[in-house]
This record gives C-alpha cells, structure tokens and sequence, in this order.
C-alpha cells in the first residue's frame, strides 16, 4: 500500500482536468451559440431597415372563402337550418355529440 499514494494522485490529477475540458468545451458552445444569435440579429436589422428605407409600395390581398349555397336545391325536411339539404343535423344532436363525454 506504499505505492498508492501517486496513483490516487494520478487519478485525482485525471478527475481535475476532464472538469477542465468539460468547461472549456461548454464554453466553446456557449461562444458559438452567442456568434449565432449576433449574427441573426444583424441579418433581421439589415432586413428591417431595408424594408423601412424602401421606397416601392407593395399591395398584399388576402383571399377568403366562403361557402357556396345553392338555392335551387334547398328541400326543407322541417329540421335543421334551411340551407341544409336534408343531410344536416338539428342543433339537439350536434350538442349532444360534441358534449357526449361530458354528458356522463
């Protein structure tokens, strides 16, 4: 037992400088991650003010959908809403299965 004195020294020595690497690698992610975000940031103000000191305008339209109702087929079953065409549901069933689970 007169020689383990150097090796737990040794292996203390070998415990020391992963802890050493580990942070120097940390820091190398933390530094790359800072380069990046300072590099989006610039990226975004570049693309802000050459949006701001543009001078062309530009028209955006935004297009909607809307339901198309036929008239001409519209047959009235006495339930339902009158645009239905006999496949609609009254409004008790649609709540009853929207809220079934709730219902128990």
């Amino acid at each position: 037992m007169k020689n383990a004195g150097p090796i737990i020294a040794a292996g203390i020595m070998k415990i020391g400088m992963l802890k050493v690497l580990a942070f120097k690698a940390l820091a190398l992610l933390v530094g790359k991650a800072l380069l990046v975000s300072k590099l989006a940031f610039l990226l975004a103000a570049i693309i802000g003010l050459k949006k701001l000191f543009s001078q062309s305008k530009h028209v955006t339209y935004e297009v909607v959908a809307h339901p198309h109702h036929s008239h001409s087929a519209v047959e009235s079953h006495g339930h339902g809403d009158s645009y239905s065409s006999g496949w609609g549901r009254s409004g008790d069933v649609a709540q009853n299965l929207a809220y079934r689970g709730h219902l128990q």
